[in-house]
């Protein structure tokens, strides 16, 4: 996570329309000097949340073997013909234009926060035993490609979910620190407090969608597909 601060000083010459009917709305509000300062001229928050694509490579060169140890559920009866493996990630940038008061260093900011989600790294494997067989190969990357739809509709309920936290947390508000290191340091532990959890929830719902759709009568109908998935 990187976080960028830009501070505008106090004395600092900033064209805002509207600038008068502001400051007369804060003079009745009962705001003064910084305060008054803060409400006219900073420019209001920005919150972009932003999908990058979801894309998949497809890996044919491991073992049932290897892919069954991948997959953490080595019981005696598993064959894993076919694994998907993804992690769900975000890159956040803070990017704060505040104003400091000169008499105390206290600072206040509207944020400008860009948060970038993602599935990466993709991969779907089928096993190399089953891969030569047109058929086969088929019917298990079949059956993985639902798992790859679940990530795809996730991400967009991802941003939903993180969309509507930090709306509703900044809300247009501007945010008042002792000084310009304090507000560094608090946006950006604030702004990973409040995204951890989310992310946290989300991924505990991917893995019950994903174990789902592995019902032993899905289990069931790859295995007897194209004459059977039995390999040695």
């Amino acid at each position: 996570m990187k976080v960028f601060l830009a501070f505008i000083l106090a004395i600092a010459a900033v064209v805002i329309s509207g600038c008068d009917s502001a400051r007369s709305a804060a003079a009745r509000a009962g705001l003064t000097g910084f305060e008054t300062r803060c409400e006219t001229t900073l420019p209001p928050t920005r919150i972009d949340i932003v999908m990058a694509p979801v894309v998949h490579r497809t890996d044919r060169t491991r073992s049932w073997r290897e892919l069954t140890a991948m997959s953490g559920d080595e019981t005696s009866d598993l064959r894993a013909v076919g694994l998907t493996t993804a992690q769900v990630g975000h890159q956040a940038l803070v990017e704060t234009s505040g104003i400091e008061n000169q008499r105390d260093g206290r600072v206040c900011v509207r944020p400008a926060i860009r948060v970038e989600l993602s599935v990466t790294p993709m991969t779907v494997y089928i096993s190399r035993e089953i891969a030569e067989d047109p058929c086969r190969d088929a019917a298990a990357l079949e059956h993985e490609l639902k798992h790859v739809a679940v990530y795809e509709d996730e991400l967009g309920r991802i941003a939903d979910d993180v969309r509507k936290l930090l709306s509703a947390n900044y809300d247009n508000r501007i945010l008042y620190y002792r000084n310009r290191s304090e507000a560094q340091r608090e946006t950006k532990e604030t702004l990973g407090a409040e995204i951890g959890p989310i992310l946290a929830e989300d991924a505990r719902r991917i893995k019950e969608r994903q174990r789902a759709i592995d019902t032993p009568e899905e289990y069931a109908r790859v295995s007897a597909a194209c004459g059977g998935m039995i390999v040695k």
